[in-house]
């Protein structure tokens, strides 16, 4: 009757919501195989005094991007985006583990270095049109610092421990990354960055955990036990939390505070209540960039304080 005919969405809601979030049909193919191995060599000094170096060789499998990849000028899915190529990972460690004090005192400190080719970051596109966050292959990043570990129990009323932790881990080549929400979305906006040197999202370059308890020994209900009391401790200097680092997405550090208290008896009973963020640090595990350049950043806040009980047996 000479009535055009009209495909596809024409009302001015789906055509807005496909311009944020378009549709994808790729049918990308992957495979491939692996060989991983580790070499240590140790010499034991004395009885309480260990040395050892050790280097690994390990990988993690590659893979689809399932959820939607990039476009390109003429909103054409990017095929090389579609699949993510494998890590190789090579890790160098050397250190000491010790023991002092009729074994009392455990001290044990370790360097490393850690060097990932083809780093499998989670990143968000600046451009409309991505379906969501993807994964993709960073050319090279290097992890290393030192780590040290000390823990003492001078009888059995009282154990105290502190561990520490330097690490200074970053992309040393990430050059056609998702630049950060400040650089994206406009008209003279690149369309990557060059990230190379920044530092890696998650890592704090310090990192400590620290702990006590005493306890006495009591008889109650006519079972043999321990009154106790815990504290554990731990801080981590500041992070991003964005693959790309942007002003708005970095995380402040922060410190928490968790105490125990209970009874124990010789037999597994354990009764405790305790308190963990017990000074109620306001703080963030993660801030997340919305994909599509919609300006959204989202966070994931820590728990507040929280306390409660415990009742475990054992048998």
């Amino acid at each position: 009757d000479g009535t055009p005919v009209v495909f596809g969405p024409t009302d001015a809601v789906t055509l807005a919501r496909l311009g944020v979030f378009a549709p994808q049909e790729i049918s990308p193919t992957f495979s491939d195989w692996n060989f991983s191995y580790d070499l240590t060599a140790t010499y034991k000094a004395t009885s309480d005094l260990l040395f050892y170096a050790t280097y690994a060789k390990t990988f993690k499998s590659g893979g689809i991007n399932q959820n939607g990849v990039p476009a390109d000028g003429a909103n054409n899915p990017i095929l090389a985006a579609a699949t993510v190529k494998p890590e190789s990972v090579d890790h160098f460690e050397a250190g000491v583990k010790s023991e002092f004090w009729d074994r009392r005192i455990t001290f044990n400190l370790t360097a490393f270095r850690t060097d990932i080719k083809n780093y499998q970051a989670n990143v968000n596109n600046g451009q409309f049109g991505v379906l969501r966050g993807y994964l993709a292959n960073a050319g090279k990043v290097r992890t290393q610092g030192v780590e040290a570990d000390f823990s003492i129990r001078p009888s059995d009323r009282f154990r105290a421990y502190a561990n520490g932790a330097y690490t200074d881990a970053k992309y040393k080549r990430f050059v056609d990354a998702p630049c950060p929400p400040e650089l994206a979305g406009g008209s003279s906006s690149p369309s990557n960055c060059d990230i190379s040197g920044q530092r890696l999202p998650g890592v704090s370059k310090w990192a400590f955990s620290f702990g006590a308890e005493a306890n006495a020994e009591y008889r109650l209900f006519g079972q043999n036990g321990q009154f106790y009391v815990g504290y554990d401790g731990s801080y981590r200097s500041n992070f991003s939390s964005n693959p790309s680092a942007s002003a708005y997405t970095w995380i402040e550090g922060y410190s928490l505070s968790n105490f125990r208290a209970g009874f124990r008896t010789e037999s597994g009973f354990d009764v405790y209540g305790w308190v963990r963020n017990a000074f109620d640090q306001n703080y963030l595990e993660q801030l997340s960039v919305g994909p599509g350049n919609t300006g959204l950043i989202v966070s994931l806040p820590g728990d507040p304080r929280t306390w409660g009980g415990t009742i475990k047996a054992s048998f």
